[in-house]
């Protein structure tokens, strides 16, 4: 049975974060101190299969109105058993209060994200990197 905590009721270890998103072939440029880093900001989830790290999700917000979720992540051999969804629905009872609440996804992954009552914009999406071309 997996269950969906707060960073602060189960801490998440670094190493298991960083080895969820190897699995994901994702961000390959984290650190250990890096992950250490983001898990104190923001809203940490972490969904958890005993003391196995098995999903992940945070946001990060002004508090009032605007939020942004990042890093929905499920570990690749626990995927489509509803673990995302259960992450993005605690995610946005935590963030029930907030104006405008926003994520960036692939085209592929629109209408899962809609299911949720997220709606595509025509935003432009823009990034600004640090001076030495790596990424922030």
């Amino acid at each position: 049975m997996v269950v969906i905590k707060r960073h602060t009721e189960k801490p998440i270890p670094p190493l298991q974060l960083l080895r969820l998103y190897q699995d994901a072939d994702w961000w390959p440029e984290r650190t250990k101190d890096g992950i250490r880093k983001l898990l104190a900001h923001g809203i940490v989830l972490g969904a958890w299969e005993d003391k196995q790290l098995v999903g992940f999700c945070r946001a990060v917000s002004d508090g009032v109105y605007r939020a942004y979720v990042e890093d929905v992540v499920v570990l690749g051999a626990h995927r489509g058993q509803g673990i995302g969804r259960q992450m993005m629905d605690k995610m946005l009872h935590e963030l029930v209060g907030i104006e405008i609440v926003s994520l960036f996804c692939s085209a592929k992954l629109s209408d899962y994200y809609e299911r949720s009552g997220f709606k595509p914009s025509r935003q432009i999406v823009m990034h600004h990197n640090k001076p030495d071309g790596s990424r922030r």
